[in-house]
C-alpha cells in the first residue's frame, strides 16, 4: 500500500517543480530578452565599462532562485518514487519532458540566438571584449541548454521504451515458480502492435496475444501500476474452474503433478501445466480455493482473462474482472537479471528466455514444451 504522506510529499515537490520551473522559463524567454535588447540599445546610445556590461548580464536573484527550486524539488521526488518504489505513471512523465526538452531548444534555436549575436555584435570593438565575456554573451541559457542536453536522450529512451522494450522489476510472487520477487525482465513493447504510449490505444496491429503468453499490462484498477499475469482467456473463451481443474471452452488444461510438499499430506504442489500447447509450472496450495471451489466466466470481445501462476497467491481477473486491450504494455519475452531484496548483488544465475524452459529451484524440474 502507497503511503499517503509520501504520495503527499511528491506531489509537492512536484507542485514546487512545476510553479519553479514555469517562472524560470517566463524569465528565459520574455524576460531575459527584453534584457538583452535594452542592454543592446545602452550600448548603442553611449560607452558603457566592462563592469557595467558584466553587471547586466548577471541574471536576477529571484530567477536563481527558482532554478535552484525547480532542480532541488525534482531531484527530491526522484529519489522518493526511486527508493520507496512509489506508483507514478512514467510514461506520461516522459512524453511531456521529451516535448518539453524540444520546446525549450526549438524556440532558442529560432528566436533567442539572435537576440545574443546582435547584442554581441553591438559590443563596440574599443571596449576589447574578453573571451571569457564573449562567451558568456553567446552561452544558452540554463533552462535551454538543459534541453540541449537531454532531448536527444529523451528521444532514444522514449522510442525504445514505447516501442521497442521495456525492463521492469518483479516485485511480488503472484507469478511464482516462474518469475520469483527481485527478477528484472525484458518486454517486448512491439509484439502486439504500435501503441499510443499514454493512452494504450493500438495504432498499428502486428500480432495478437496468445494464450499462455505472460503479459505486462496496466492494473484495470489504477493504470498507474503496472501488472504481469498469463493470459488464459482470449475473446470470445468460456472459462470453466472447478475443485482446482481448468477448462477453457470445454477443453480440460491437462496437469501433471511434479512436486509435492510434504510427500504425505502436502500443502503445496507444482504442476507442469498444458495452457493450450504452452508448457508452464503453476503452483497452489491444496484445498485454498481463492476465488471460489467452482466459477465460470465468457470473455468479452476486446478483453483477455489473466492469471498468475502462483494461483492462489494472485490478485488478478479473478478479482479485478477482464483486462482490456488498451491497458496491455508488452509481452514478457526474457529474464535478464535477478537480484535478492537487500544488500545483495544482482545474478545472472536465472537469465532465460520466458515460454520457452522454466527451472523449478531446489528441485531441480525442468519443463520444456
Amino acid at each position: 500500500m502507497q503511503s499517503p504522506l509520501l504520495m503527499a510529499l511528491v506531489s509537492l515537490m512536484m507542485l514546487i517543480f512545476t510553479l519553479a520551473t514555469l517562472l524560470w522559463a517566463c524569465d528565459t524567454f520574455a524576460l531575459a530578452p527584453r534584457r538583452l535588447t535594452a542592454l543592446q540599445r545602452r550600448l548603442a546610445s553611449g560607452p558603457c565599462s566592462l563592469l557595467d556590461l558584466r553587471e547586466a548580464l548577471r541574471l536576477p536573484t529571484w530567477v536563481v532562485a527558482m532554478r535552484k527550486a525547480s532542480t532541488y524539488s525534482l531531484t527530491v521526488a526522484i529519489l522518493l518514487v526511486f527508493f520507496t518504489h512509489l506508483d507514478v505513471d512514467f510514461a506520461t512523465f516522459l512524453v511531456i519532458a521529451t516535448l518539453l526538452s524540444g520546446l525549450f531548444w526549438g524556440v532558442d534555436v529560432l528566436f533567442l540566438q539572435r537576440r545574443r549575436r546582435a547584442l554581441l555584435a553591438a559590443v563596440p570593438e574599443a571596449m576589447h571584449l574578453p573571451s571569457d565575456l564573449r562567451q558568456e554573451i553567446l552561452a544558452e541559457p540554463a533552462l535551454v541548454e538543459y534541453g540541449h542536453s537531454f532531448f536527444p536522450v529523451l528521444v532514444v529512451v522514449f522510442v525504445l521504451r514505447s516501442f521497442l522494450a521495456e525492463p521492469f522489476t518483479i516485485p511480488s510472487g503472484s507469478m511464482l515458480p516462474t518469475l520469483q520477487i527481485g527478477d528484472y525482465i525484458i518486454v517486448n513493447k512491439y509484439a502486439y502492435g504500435l501503441r499510443n504510449p499514454i493512452t494504450g490505444s493500438l495504432w498499428w496491429s502486428i500480432g495478437q496475444p496468445q494464450r499462455g503468453d505472460i503479459m505486462v499490462f496496466r492494473y484495470p484498477e489504477n493504470p498507474h501500476i503496472d501488472f504481469i499475469k498469463r493470459v488464459v482467456g482470449l475473446p470470445g473463451d468460456h472459462i470453466v474452474f472447478d475443485e482446482g481443474h481448468l477448462y477453457i471452452n470445454g477443453q480440460l488444461q491437462a496437469q501433471r503433478l511434479l512436486v509435492q510438499t510434504p510427500d504425505i499430506d502436502p500443502w503445496q504442489q507444482y504442476f507442469d501445466e498444458d495452457l493450450g500447447g504452452v508448457h508452464h509450472i503453476v503452483r497452489v496450495e491444496v484445498g485454498r480455493y481463492i476465488a471460489g471451489h467452482h466459477w465460470e466466466v465468457k470473455v468479452p470481445a476486446g478483453h483477455y482473462f489473466m492469471m498468475g501462476d502462483n494461483r492462489d497467491n494472485s490478485r488478478d481477473s479473478r478479482f479485478w474482472g477482464f483486462l482490456p486491450d488498451q491497458n496491455i504494455v508488452g509481452k514478457a519475452v526474457l529474464i535478464w537479471m535477478h537480484k535478492d531484496p537487500g544488500l545483495h548483488l544482482p545474478t545472472l544465475s536465472r537469465d532465460a528466455m520466458l515460454n520457452s524452459k522454466q527451472i523449478l529451484e531446489k528441485e531441480d524440474v525442468v519443463v520444456a514444451p
